[in-house]
């Protein structure tokens, strides 16, 4: 379980961007955080990570102050799956999932075992025959589903994840949230963004609405992502959506 207690976060001789906020994350469920730009979603993202030093309030990682951890530990539980990128290298697709399992294996020592969870990784996601594909041809929502295999390589019990489907056009924005709903019915945990109403309600689970850094709704998707939470979310006219 992931757990915050009153967080609160500024950059430095700026506003503040969140605003005690508390809340408790248990594994299992997938949640949505939707909210305008600016309101601290990414900044939450990065301190639940430990990319940020919490300064004021306090966050647990199964009762433990994430403080306390080193990276190494934290890696165990928490994996971040970036936006889609390009990557440096023209790895293979296996190579790139082989990457989530270094905290095992330092130093790309990779053992057989390591060599079979990344195939494993693959075939939860489908992409098991692209496993000898060099990354970078492969098309945007193909890399976003082989960096979700890393993460799962890697074995932790939280997948963090900033708007996955940025840059993904209709069709593999569709595949993309498909495999995540399938591996949340395997148990899989996501926290995930995003500035689109009606995926947080395809995935289900639980929705935050996130508004100037402070939580505004917090509940089922269903019961949350609603025509008029939305449109004071976002400051709608009304009759702009309908939801």
């Amino acid at each position: 379980m992931i757990r915050i207690d009153h967080l609160s976060f500024a950059y430095e001789k700026y506003r503040p961007v969140l605003h005690d906020i508390s809340l408790c994350l248990p594994a299992g469920e997938i949640v949505s955080i939707l909210g305008p730009n600016g309101c601290g979603k990414s900044t939450l993202l990065k301190i639940i990570l430990g990319f940020l030093q919490v300064k004021r309030g306090m966050v647990f990682l199964d009762d433990r102050d994430i403080c306390d951890l080193t990276e190494k530990q934290l890696h165990k539980r928490l994996s971040y799956v970036p936006q889609m990128h390009s990557g440096t290298f023209n790895y293979q697709v296996l190579d790139v999932v082989l990457m989530g399992r270094t905290t095992e294996s330092p130093w790309y020592r990779f053992r057989s075992e390591d060599y079979d969870i990344a195939r494993a990784a693959l075939k939860q996601v489908r992409m098991e025959h692209h496993a000898h594909r060099p990354y970078l041809h492969l098309s945007g929502g193909e890399r976003q589903l082989v960096l979700i295999a890393r993460s799962l390589a890697q074995g932790g019990v939280f997948f963090i994840m900033d708007e996955p489907v940025s840059g993904l056009d209709y069709g593999n924005q569709f595949h993309l949230l498909q495999t995540l709903k399938d591996l949340s019915g395997q148990g899989v945990s996501f926290i995930l963004t995003t500035h689109h109403p009606q995926h947080a309600l395809y995935l289900g689970g639980r929705a935050l609405l996130l508004k100037s850094g402070k939580i505004i709704a917090d509940g089922p998707s269903e019961q949350v992502v609603t025509t008029g939470n939305i449109r004071d979310l976002y400051q709608l006219p009304e009759g702009f959506i309908q939801i």
